[in-house]
């Protein structure tokens, strides 16, 4: 997509409307004008947030800043709309609107860096804490896109979008030095460097940022679980994460290279496998490449080409003590599982200004990528170090994605963006995606949005071939996810304030979950080889779930005393219900009720800005009980201040404080995942209930 030139390009334009010799009052409209967030996302043009076809929030540096936020989820439930982030086995889950589908690693919402997009081809992953691997101190905006975005951005965007907007030179000129810990234990050590310069008679600049961080812990008590002939549970002393990453964004005159590159690594002691173990481990590696061209052949055309290319692999380590973990006759073993992707491809897109004069302009863009995905399991003998591979699959395929947006100012008071997608993946056949959008500056700071948009997902590669022999089959055949949604949308602004409320509803269909096989399914896999005779418990995934969900969302955030007051509050009420499932009505982990709300006062000069930020979920059923009904996780509550200001020299300070009313997840834990003995309730994932974070930044 675009990249935003600048973002004050919108604002300076509406001077033209507002002279010098403006009244009071024009002068007051102009200064919530100023006020209003710039947008590129949602339909790959500048342009504000209120004019946008889709509800969005704006994070800004700024924000982030004030808040003492470090991590994308932290800045989704302290900071947004419509999204939540539920703390998980390794990474957080996400949902927005009511709809979470557990056990996802985020494959519903659409990641973006700079508009490439982070999503991969084997198991369409995307984190969004700490192993997102985006250098924070880089990050420029936020901006947060609810509902369906496949009519530009294709498979995954059925959730929403999220774009990291990275920070140009001008932004964040010179060198910049970041250190920080706390608790739970951790530390971070970051870098950046920006700058501009003229090359062979072109402007230029290069922005780059550099980050690690690393946690130990916190130790935490799980209870005592029965596998067999092993034991699980106890007090965890090897949970960590560890995570470098890097960016460099170069720019000259009309073209653009993009380089990033990461890796996380984490703990994986409560999801699966021998407690506690240091040999118990996840990692992922990504390497993305992204470069662009664009340039004006005429007053009315624009034209832009981009190529783009990633590679991505997965590793997961577990040994396991428990003869059932293994094959037959392994009575220890190593369970290994491995997943590479490499996928390339081009866009070129034009955009046609009628006129001349902004008020018709069509979108039409052209994407095609070519995808290759290995994968491999193994179980390796403890006591022999023989190792058997089972189910390995190599796939190679191709996607083509056309799509056209025309965008109508049809009057001063209605504004159309209508666009239409057409993918096809060589594998899975062809989709269309719509959207169409009329937006009412209908009264005087006031405005109205109708949205109708549709979006899909194509079974990851994963879903499709992954097998093990001992209770996993893959699937004979799936078919792409889908949702329709309609939603409307009444702002209204006053100054810098603003006050949102948005109804929406949604129809999800053949969405991809796990179910049991079976008989017949078990009896095929066994004759076939693929599935250790004797086992009975087996599973697969299967189109086998609709989901209906309706609410509304509500926010209001303004600044006051010169900008240096801000605050703001929002609030998501949904009722979101599985259909044709086994499993219970309610979305596991989805809560269908979550808000926050949050205000900071900058005290001038060199006292400190003070900030204050919290969070509320409602209660949601547990994720993962082998029992049904699944009872529900408690409420949470939870607290953020920080402080920070600046100490002399370009050296800043920050602290940062955080206290939850609950120490555990919605998500169960350990192998059996059935009451704990006596309580009626299943062993839940602990969470700490307080952290605490000191930072310092030098800025030259």
């Amino acid at each position: 997509m675009k990249t935003l030139r600048s973002s004050v390009s919108v604002p300076l334009a509406l001077l033209l409307f507002f002279p010098a010799s403006a009244p009071a009052d024009d002068v007051s409209k102009l200064a919530g004008l100023l006020d209003e967030p710039v947008v590129s996302t949602a339909s790959m043009t500048a342009e504000t947030a209120g004019l946008a076809p889709a509800t969005t929030s704006v994070i800004t540096a700024e924000d982030l800043r004030r808040h003492g936020i470090g991590s994308l989820d932290e800045a989704i439930n302290f900071l947004a709309l419509g999204m939540i982030a539920e703390p998980s086995y390794g990474t957080p889950e996400i949902g927005a609107r009511g709809v979470l589908l557990s056990g996802d690693y985020g494959n519903h919402v659409l990641l973006l860096v700079d508009g490439h997009a982070l999503n991969e081809p084997w198991d369409g992953t995307a984190y969004y804490d700490r192993s997102a691997a985006i250098p924070i101190d880089l990050v420029d905006h936020i901006e947060v896109i609810l509902g369906p975005g496949s009519v530009l951005y294709g498979s995954s965007a059925m959730l929403g979008v999220i774009n990291v907007i990275t920070k140009r030179a001008k932004d964040y000129p010179g060198l910049h030095l970041v250190a920080d810990g706390g608790y739970p234990a951790s530390g971070r050590a970051a870098g950046g460097y920006g700058t501009e310069f003229e090359l062979m008679g072109r402007q230029g600049e290069l922005t780059a940022g550099v980050d690690y961080y690393r946690s130990w812990g916190p130790r935490m008590t799980f209870g005592l679980q029965q596998i067999g002939d092993a034991t699980w549970g106890g007090v965890a002393s090897h949970r960590s994460i560890e995570v470098p990453a890097g960016h460099v964004r170069f720019i000259l005159g009309d073209f653009e290279l993009a380089v990033r590159g990461a890796a996380s690594r984490r703990a994986a002691t409560e999801i699966w496998g021998s407690f506690d173990d240091p040999n118990n481990w996840e990692r992922d590696r990504w390497l993305s490449l992204d470069a662009r061209y664009g340039t004006s052949l005429s007053q009315n055309l624009r034209v832009s080409l981009r190529l783009y290319g990633d590679l991505y692999d997965y590793f997961d380590n577990a040994p396991s003590a428990s003869a059932l973990d293994c094959l037959e006759g392994q009575a220890r073993c190593v369970f290994k599982n491995s997943g590479v992707s490499r996928w390339g491809g081009g866009e070129v897109s034009g955009t046609w200004d009628w006129f001349g004069d902004g008020r018709y302009v069509a979108l039409l863009g052209l994407d095609a990528r070519y995808r290759h995905v290995a994968s491999w399991t193994s179980y390796d003998d403890a006591s022999t170090g023989a190792s058997t591979v089972v189910s390995p699959y190599d796939s190679s395929g191709a996607t083509l994605g056309g799509y056209l947006q025309q965008t109508l100012r049809l009057a001063p008071w209605l504004n159309v963006n209508a666009g239409l997608r057409l993918d096809h993946d060589d594998q899975l056949g062809a989709h269309l995606s719509p959207r169409v959008a009329a937006v009412m500056p209908a009264w005087t700071g006031g405005t109205v949005k109708a949205i109708y948009s549709e979006a899909f997902r194509a079974p990851t590669f994963y879903e499709r071939y992954y097998a093990d022999a001992t209770f996993w089959i893959a699937p004979s055949e799936l078919r792409p996810e889908t949702v329709r949604s309609i939603e409307g949308v009444v702002e209204q602004r006053r100054g810098s304030d603003r006050l949102r409320l948005g109804v929406f509803r949604s129809w999800w269909d053949d969405l991809v979950l796990q179910v049991s096989a079976t008989p017949d399914q078990i009896a095929a896999a066994q004759a076939s080889g693929a599935l250790t005779p004797g086992v009975t418990t087996v599973y697969t995934y299967a189109n086998a779930s609709r989901v209906e969900s309706y609410g509304l969302n509500a926010d209001w955030e303004g600044s006051g005393l010169r900008q240096r007051l801000r605050y703001g509050t929002g609030l998501t009420l949904a009722h979101s219900r599985q259909v044709g499932s086994v499993d219970s009505a309610l979305l596991p982990a989805a809560a269908q009720a979550f808000g926050n709300a949050r205000v900071s006062y900058e005290l001038g000069g060199r006292l400190p800005v003070l900030a204050l930020a919290a969070r509320v979920v409602g209660p949601r059923p547990v994720s993962g009980a082998s029992f049904t009904p699944a009872p529900d996780a408690k409420p949470q509550l939870e607290l953020r201040g920080a402080v920070s200001g600046p100490i002399s020299g370009g050296l800043s300070y920050r602290l940062s404080a955080g206290w939850a009313a609950t120490d555990a997840s919605a998500h169960a834990v350990g192998p059996v995942r059935d009451p704990q003995p006596g309580s009626g309730a299943p062993a839940l994932l602990p969470l700490p209930r307080f952290q605490f974070l000191a930072g310092l930044r030098y800025d030259r």
